[in-house]
């Protein structure tokens, strides 16, 4: 099982985002040495609690600090911008690192309405209808074929630059399972976001179209996972994570709590029997707890997210993972 990384960029109470983007770049590193197979980045706006806000910027760094990884977006919210920008960004990214940059696309703005007006400034084409228009001109300018847009007729990407990056559509309800389908594009599924998604993996192989991203149809498993040597380390380790879901869930948006910030407000039940969209354990624990999501859906990649501190423990949880799943 290749195992990869979706890392948000966490701010905790302790840090700032300055901290908060250089971990992300101390990840990538850690993951491209024990050998994990992609790192991508989110992207959020306006947040106090991650402070990934631009894949696209931060991914030729991460790209210029690693060897091997594949590079890429978890996602690039489509939805806010230009899809002939967004093709000539990841063409010229994968023309500087060749077959290691993922595009990854999103259909939700990543944003609060206020964030997402600001992003739009003025444009009228930002609403979730517009998807499918966009991704067909954002298909056109990546292949090279001509629009079906008809004022794009005449546009083309900067010729030669770079090839075809991996495209992937992030999916959590079955419209987005249809959207991936319909594409052809290689679907990242989000159990972390939306825990009654996994039957979208029988609609979007059932009516896949192959196409220039992909000649059949590919699957990754998106989930929330802390790994540690015990259960009990593993489910303080989660406190943090657990407590931050907890106030956001009534509208308290801020940086994680440390670990000693908030075990003394969560006990370990509201970790692991309260919410069944987080595997949190020993690797032993863990493992048997993803195994009924991976028969039903049969990844071939799961895509982890980690958060938690000190950041030593969030390096030990994924390289738990990937040696219980590939030893």
């Amino acid at each position: 099982m290749k195992i990869s990384v979706v890392d948000q960029s966490p701010i905790f109470t302790n840090t700032d985002a300055n901290q908060a983007i250089e971990e992300t770049l101390r990840l990538a590193e850690f993951s491209d040495s024990i050998g994990l197979n992609r790192f991508w980045v989110a992207e959020h706006h306006g947040s106090t609690s991650f402070a990934g806000c631009s894949p696209e910027i931060l991914m030729p760094r991460l790209a210029a600090a690693t060897k091997k990884i594949r590079i890429g977006s978890g996602g690039v919210m489509l939805m806010h911008y230009s899809p002939y920008k967004v093709a000539e960004n990841f063409r010229l990214l994968e023309s500087m690192f060749p077959k290691r940059i993922d595009l990854g696309l999103g259909r939700a703005p990543g944003s609060d309405p206020y964030q997402a007006g600001a992003l739009a400034y003025g444009s009228k084409t930002t609403g979730p209808e517009f998807f499918p228009t966009k991704m067909n001109d954002l298909r056109s300018f990546l292949s090279g074929e001509i629009s079906s847009t008809e004022s794009f007729e005449s546009v083309s990407v900067t010729p030669g630059l770079g090839n075809l990056p991996e495209v992937w559509l992030l999916v959590s309800s079955q419209q987005g399972a249809e959207y991936a389908a319909q594409f052809g594009l290689p679907m990242s599924l989000a159990y972390f976001i939306n825990q009654d998604c996994l039957h979208l993996a029988e609609i979007y192989r059932k009516n896949f179209v192959p196409s220039a991203f992909s000649e059949f149809p590919r699957i990754s498993l998106g989930v929330f996972s802390i790994c540690a040597e015990t259960d009990k380390r593993a489910e303080e380790l989660a406190s943090s994570a657990a407590l931050w879901r907890k106030n956001s869930q009534v509208g308290k948006f801020s940086a994680f709590p440390t670990m000693e910030e908030s075990r003394s407000q969560i006990n370990a039940e509201s970790v692991t029997e309260s919410d069944n969209r987080t595997f949190v354990g020993s690797p032993t624990l863990v493992k048997d707890k993803l195994k009924p999501l991976l028969d039903k859906v049969v990844p071939e990649e799961l895509k982890i997210i980690t958060i938690c501190e000190p950041f030593s423990a969030r390096q030990e949880s994924y390289q738990l993972i990937n040696d219980t799943f590939n030893s």
